[in-house]
């Protein structure tokens, strides 16, 4: 069964993969990755690249909103 793994590196998603294990991600590919789920069962929400990833508390956490557009003046 597939997993889902999200490499993390400072604290920032960079990228998601599916991979047959976390271990494999980590093992073959390097660096610092954490299980997630498609369905957000596990550590608050699926996350894309830009995400923040909460050590504390364990969770992914999305970016803020993007402005709606420059300022009026």
């Amino acid at each position: 069964m597939s997993k889902y793994a999200a490499e993390i590196i400072d604290n920032t998603v960079v990228r998601v993969l599916v991979t047959p294990t976390v271990a494999w991600c980590q093992e073959n590919l390097g660096g610092e990755w954490i299980e997630c789920k498609l369905d957000g069962s596990i550590r608050g929400c699926y996350p894309g690249p830009g995400y923040t990833y909460d050590q504390v508390n364990d969770l992914f956490v999305p970016p803020p909103p993007e402005p709606d557009g420059p300022p009026r003046s």
